[in-house]
C-alpha cells in the first residue's frame, strides 16, 4: 500500500499531493467529493505549521 508522507493512500496518492500542492500554494477550502485531497491539505498544514508558517485552513475541519 502507498503512503505519503506516513497516511496511507487508497492507489497512487495523487489526491494527497494534489491536496497538499493546494495547500502550500495558499488554497484553504476543503472538498466534499475528495477525503485524499483534504488529507494531503492537513498534512501540508501541519508541516507549514512546524515551520511557523501562518495558515488560514481549519486542521479539524472535515468533509462529509
Amino acid at each position: 500500500m502507498a503512503t505519503y508522507r506516513g497516511s496511507p493512500c487508497k492507489g497512487d496518492c495523487s489526491g494527497h499531493r494534489a491536496g497538499a500542492r493546494y495547500a502550500r500554494q495558499g488554497g484553504r477550502t476543503l472538498t466534499r467529493s475528495s477525503s485524499s485531497f483534504n488529507n494531503g491539505m492537513r498534512i501540508a498544514q501541519k508541516q507549514m505549521k512546524a515551520q511557523g508558517k501562518k495558515t488560514r485552513m481549519s486542521v479539524t475541519k472535515r468533509s462529509k
